[in-house]
């Protein structure tokens, strides 16, 4: 019997019906039978290692690989160890798969059953974690859409995709999150100003920036948290002010794009506050 084990719920902004679930596993050892799920499975280890028999073959997996298993495809597994599954309902997938001109048809869809790509495993992890937590709506919408975009690009087999023609409005959508900083904007909001799918502008924005559109949106925020603190704003009202759910959050995106905690950086630039 796993000894922790916890599920969580993630929706598709503008679906109805489809969602992802994350699901985090420990135990010793566990061993499934046959068995076979509705939805895409990916699974990853943080430490543990697993066995699993599939398509008339056994697999082996552990840390840096991906586990995918198909939709209704039966497969027995032994795992022990700490892992994270991310199962997706297959339109989801196919929404996805229609940013590639493909009209959702994921019939030819194939991809392997343990993925060597720790690159793609950290993304995916990234993904989980963002669902996992509650991080923003953005986070959890472009971590997901990156993960999986990655794993389509890199590893499916769809042969004769076209290449999407035109590019987003990369330049409006910067700008409109730098108007929009407060406040909670989705990916779908986006795309439509840029005349694209959520998906496709998750990773061309990407692409053409630099670095994901959440944490383009996070060093905004950071940054107005650097003039307000500079002004002599308290952290509390600080984290709001800039647009961040709460102070956690505000910490945790301030450390990482500025090396220093908030409160660190407060006294820095106010010496007269210091106690």
């Amino acid at each position: 019997m796993a000894s922790g084990f916890t599920v969580k719920h993630f929706k598709v902004r503008g679906s109805a019906d489809d969602r992802i679930t994350v699901h985090q596993w420990e135990s010793v050892e566990h061993t499934w039978p046959n068995h076979s799920h509705p939805e895409y499975k990916l699974g990853v280890s943080e430490g543990g290692t697993g066995t699993f028999f599939y398509r008339g073959q056994r697999y082996f997996t552990g840390p840096g690989k991906l586990l995918v298993i198909h939709p209704n495809e039966v497969h027995s597994c032994t795992a022990t160890g700490a892992w994270r599954y991310l199962y997706a309902d297959p339109n989801v997938v196919a929404n996805i798969v229609r940013t590639f001109d493909r009209n959702g048809d994921i019939e030819p869809l194939l991809l392997p059953p343990v993925i060597d790509d720790t690159q793609l495993v950290e993304l995916v992890l990234q993904a989980h974690r963002a669902m996992d937590e509650g991080d923003p709506q953005l986070d959890q919408e472009s971590a997901f859409y990156d993960a999986i975009c990655e794993l389509l690009v890199r590893h499916a087999s769809m042969p004769d995709i076209p290449k999407k023609q035109g590019r987003a409005n990369i330049r409006r959508v910067k700008e409109s999150l730098e108007a929009k900083f407060r406040e909670n904007v989705s990916l779908d909001e986006l795309a439509q100003l840029a005349g694209t799918s959520a998906p496709y502008l998750s990773r061309v924005f990407s692409k053409e920036v630099g670095i994901p559109i959440q944490a383009y949106l996070s060093q905004i925020r950071v940054r107005r948290a650097q003039q307000m603190l500079m002004a002599g704003e308290t952290l509390a009202n600080v984290a709001y002010a800039a647009g961040f759910a709460d102070q956690s959050h505000f910490t945790r995106h301030f450390k990482r794009f500025i090396g220093v905690a908030p409160g660190a950086y407060s006294k820095a630039v106010n010496p007269s506050n210091r106690s």
